[in-house]
């Protein structure tokens, strides 16, 4: 910026050489004068180039942002369903440390029974629902198949079991804490088939006393693995497919949208694999890539020709 100064400066004075010179040299002073613009443009130009050619895009903050929070809202989904309503009623596993617990009806007279779960009218509907489940981790929390430590609980209210397909079920995050990363939000999740689950997270929030992430998104979570090991959530594994939008730490926005499918395994925390394009304000749009499918934390995405590898924490 400083040589900028310099060149223009001297180029001012050039022209006020050329408008005052009114002798026989005139014509000389003027070659000169054009020679020397020409030669300082040239630079400017060159110094332009130069800059464009070694310009790096280093924005990564909103790109682990959204990653830290959508890695763990669409990881839910799949506990849910492990633990959810199954067939013919609540399937009672557990994994190391959680309970699974009927809070009670929200609307109606009667509590449900936990062995009389299974009631339902014929259309589908629960007698007394809708009715409210939680999955407990407690306050001393546990380690999941992921590695991550959870803590809180989380609230599932439905009006129909989990099996019912296009019934719209809402999650509820209370006190929820991945790690040290407390998540709060609601969720919405309806099946249209039994291994498919449209999510809408609204108003997310992902926070640890010293950030502050905010999250909306909409996406299509797809089991492709683990579906048939039903009482066993190590295995499963989920694409997903669909666009976000947020605020990361810094305070700038930012949105997404996956061009290939993201793959989630429940037992690794990390994204593995799969891109997306991410655009934080102000900043060109850049393709995130997560990987081949190794479970770490390793990352890079792609803007101005570049390629910039990052962890995605």
């Amino acid at each position: 910026m400083f040589l900028y100064l310099i060149l223009f400066i001297y180029l001012i004075q050039l022209l006020a050489i050329f408008l005052t010179v009114k002798s026989q040299k005139t014509i000389k002073m003027k070659k000169k004068f054009l020679l020397s613009a020409s030669i300082i443009f040239s630079s400017i130009l060159i110094l332009n180039s130069c800059k464009k050619k070694t310009e790096v895009d280093t924005e990564t903050q909103s790109v682990v942002d959204n990653a830290i929070c959508e890695q763990q809202f669409m990881a839910i989904a799949p506990v849910v369903n492990e633990k959810g309503i199954n067939q013919a009623g609540i399937k009672k596993t557990a994994a190391t440390c959680e309970t699974w617990t009927i809070l009670g009806a929200i609307s109606g007279t009667n509590t449900p029974n936990v062995s009389l779960d299974t009631v339902v009218n014929a259309n589908g509907f629960f007698q007394n629902g809708p009715v409210t489940f939680q999955i407990d981790y407690g306050t001393i929390g546990c380690v999941g198949f992921d590695g991550v430590y959870r803590t809180g609980k989380i609230n599932i209210t439905t009006a129909k079991k989990w099996s019912a397909l296009n019934n719209q079920v809402t999650v509820d995050l209370v006190s929820f804490k991945a790690n040290t990363v407390s998540y709060t939000g609601q969720i919405t999740i309806t099946k249209p088939d039994s291994i498919t689950y449209t999510i809408n997270v609204i108003n997310g929030h992902c926070a640890n006393g010293a950030w502050n992430i905010d999250y909306t998104g909409t996406k299509t979570v797809k089991q492709i693995g683990g579906y048939s090991t039903k009482i066993d959530e190590s295995d499963d594994i989920i694409s997903i497919t669909g666009s976000s939008s947020g605020k990361n730490r810094e305070g700038r926005n930012f949105t997404s949208n996956i061009t290939s499918p993201l793959i989630k395994k429940s037992n690794c925390k990390w994204i593995t694999s799969g891109t997306l394009d991410l655009t934080p304000d102000g900043f060109k749009t850049r393709t995130v890539d997560f990987g081949n499918g190794t479970c770490d934390d390793d990352a890079t995405y792609s803007v101005n020709g570049q390629t910039i590898s990052f962890k995605l924490k």
